[in-house]
């Protein structure tokens, strides 16, 4: 008789727990970001940009008394520049030592995504060089959700 100690059962049980995603647009796209990266999520309002910063850099804010990089999604993943508008927020990232924002056309909803629901990248898509900044895909009321990889969306060196 095989008994498995209870820690393993459990450690397999916590696994197997639902993630919580924010979910939002971007362009005719919709993407998630696990809501465990998401510090806040703020109204649009003009950034300030600094010089020899990547293209997709918009700028910086103060929120808080701390100074948060926004980078526009659309250049992030190789595609146009996105126009903000009254509508577009800014999602303000904890990523290890590191806050960014993301600008993104509108937040939709946070969503439970299991692990069984996650459905791999198209293996043409995977050989692309930004390919690693989706790391699965989930059918969420009949629309496809790229679940985004926020440490390859914003590699060290990018800050």
């Amino acid at each position: 008789m095989n008994i498995e100690p209870m820690h393993h059962r459990a450690a397999a049980h916590v696994a197997a727990e639902p993630a919580q995603y924010v979910t939002f647009r971007a362009g005719n796209s919709r993407y998630g970001i696990d809501v465990m990266s998401v510090q806040e999520i703020r109204s649009w309002q003009p950034t300030t940009p600094l010089p020899q910063r990547p293209s997709s850099a918009r700028g910086v804010l103060d929120i808080r008394g701390q100074v948060v990089e926004v980078f526009d999604l659309g250049k992030l993943l190789g595609g146009p520049a996105f126009e903000p508008n009254a509508g577009s927020v800014v999602l303000v990232l904890s990523l290890e030592d590191r806050v960014m924002g993301v600008l993104v056309e509108s937040v939709s909803d946070i969503i439970q995504v299991r692990p069984q629901d996650q459905m791999p990248v198209p293996r043409a898509a995977a050989d692309g060089a930004r390919s690693s900044q989706v790391s699965s895909m989930v059918n969420h009321e009949g629309q496809l959700v790229a679940l985004m990889n926020v440490d390859a969306l914003f590699p060290a060196t990018i800050a």
